[in-house]
């Protein structure tokens, strides 16, 4: 067989017959190169701002008619969900999970071949040739492919979700030491400023041969400790603000320029008495949340994903057949015909890939009990330690009760004449000192709420939910709303 010359009519009809498949496949995606520069993330998080229109859209959406003029970390919040690229990490991992339901969902194409040709014998006629290729699955191989690629697209879709929640824990913490720090600082400045008037007192009774010079190097050495303390916890203050400020997704420049809502100490009880400690921990509410912990749903998904990749391999121990129906023109004779081809599984069944897709899935279940496992651990030790923290509190508390009476009968003496200034100062130190220890105390309160919460996955208060995520990307306006 030779191709004929192309001034045949049968290499004519040929080429007429590709052209016209060749048409009926247009509307092919044409390639866009975006390459991907070092400098362009770095601008991209530089200009969030709290001004762009499609956050003031976001916030509007939520129920904010203006921007905050004050922001606590539940306002915070909002920029962390709209701003924060580890968010739109998982919206691109969701995109191409979503992809591949697309890809399982797809039918293997048809294939078509022609021919042309004539013998190479004197007076021969032309030769002309047309088959096609049509592919058949079987045994449920499409829905098999397809409710692996759908359960695979819900544990992408439940990591926006998880995603979500851990940006949330990641910002409570880091509003909780920053405020542990800023009223830190602020009690540390009361308890220097004390001990500088007791260095005062001191050294004018050293004068008068009143005291010994012992007595006056203790207390001197116990302020410089405190100023020495003052320097270190500024120098903190700095870095956990650029941590609060890279949890809200808001660079430094920006985020100096919000003003914080921080508690004054005074406020900060009435706070945490109304909100995390009248709050009873609900047993049936913890079971619940237990079940419906985004990782345990998101191991649900994977475990069903690695269900249907075992009923996948099973079903592909039979082969798929091919129909070639077929057309030849030759010496005048019209020859039509109809072929089937498959393969023969002599040599394996897949027994292979099923033996993968088994262990698989027993790996799948392994790893589901275990998280569990370490799930219960873990709120058990959180609720324990919330509990140990409730009881320290509570201790605190009466110290600093017991000392503020102490103080109230010293001033009543020195109003009377009965105590020297000396005393009256030296208890409002022990008073501010008690009172850094109810600090203490109710911030290892609020960090084991965080902690149990987070082992939950629910807020204690359990008042009102996440606000929603944004699916777009911070660079477009239009936004949606999307709580996984």
């Amino acid at each position: 067989m030779k191709t004929i010359k192309s001034s045949s009519p049968g290499l004519k009809t040929t080429t007429i017959i590709l052209c016209s498949l060749l048409a009926a496949g247009c509307g092919y995606q044409q390639y866009q190169a975006h390459p991907l520069a070092a400098e362009q993330g770095q601008v991209s998080f530089r200009v969030h701002d709290i001004q762009d229109s499609g956050f003031l859209a976001y916030l509007q959406e939520s129920g904010y008619d203006h921007v905050p003029a004050q922001w606590d970390w539940q306002e915070l919040l909002f920029c962390t969900l709209y701003f924060h690229p580890d968010l739109d990490v998982a919206r691109a991992q969701l995109s191409r999970a979503t992809a591949a339901i697309t890809t399982a969902q797809q039918r293997p194409n048809p294939g078509i071949s022609t021919g042309a040709g004539h013998r190479n014998e004197p007076g021969a006629t032309e030769v002309y040739s047309l088959g096609f290729n049509i592919p058949i699955e079987t045994a449920g191989k499409r829905q098999a492919r397809i409710d692996m690629a759908s359960q695979l697209s819900e544990s992408a879709r439940l990591n926006i979700a998880q995603t979500a929640w851990n940006l949330r824990h990641r910002l409570l913490s880091s509003w909780i030491e920053f405020s542990a720090a800023h009223q830190a600082l602020s009690m540390l400045e009361q308890e220097s400023a004390l001990r500088e008037k007791i260095v005062s007192m001191l050294t004018e009774r050293l004068q008068a041969g009143m005291i010994s010079s012992v007595e006056l190097s203790n207390a001197r050495l116990q302020w410089q400790k405190v100023q020495q303390s003052l320097v270190e916890e500024r120098g903190k203050m700095d870095e956990l603000k650029a941590q609060l400020a890279s949890n809200a997704g808001l660079p430094l420049d920006k985020f100096d320029q919000l003003k914080l809502k921080l508690a004054s100490a005074d406020q900060l009880f009435v706070a945490q008495h109304n909100v995390e400690l009248a709050n009873p921990l609900n047993p049936a509410a913890q079971d619940a949340a237990l079940l419906n912990r985004l990782d345990i749903r998101a191991g649900l998904a994977s475990y069903a994903a690695s269900e249907a990749r075992l009923r996948l391999e099973i079903a592909r121990q039979y082969p798929d057949i091919s129909l070639e129906p077929a057309y030849n023109y030759e010496e005048g004779f019209h020859i039509w015909s109809l072929g089937i081809s498959s393969l023969l599984s002599v040599l394996h069944r897949n027994q292979g890939q099923i033996a993968e897709a088994k262990a698989l899935r027993e790996t799948e279940a392994a790893q589901f009990e275990a998280l569990q496992a370490r799930v219960i651990a873990a709120m058990d030790s959180a609720r324990s330690r919330y509990h140990s923290a409730l009881q320290a509190l509570e201790q605190a508390r009466l110290l600093h009760e017991a000392q503020l009476s102490q103080a109230q009968q010293v001033n009543l003496r020195f109003e009377h004449g009965f105590a020297d200034r000396l005393e009256l100062v030296t208890h409002q130190l022990e008073g501010v000192l008690a009172k850094q220890r109810l600090l203490a105390a109710e911030y290892q309160v609020q960090r084991a709420a965080a902690a149990l919460e987070d082992s939950m996955q629910l807020p204690l208060e359990n008042l009102t939910p996440l606000p929603a995520v944004p699916r777009q990307s911070p660079s477009r306006q239009t936004l949606q709303e999307a709580t996984p």
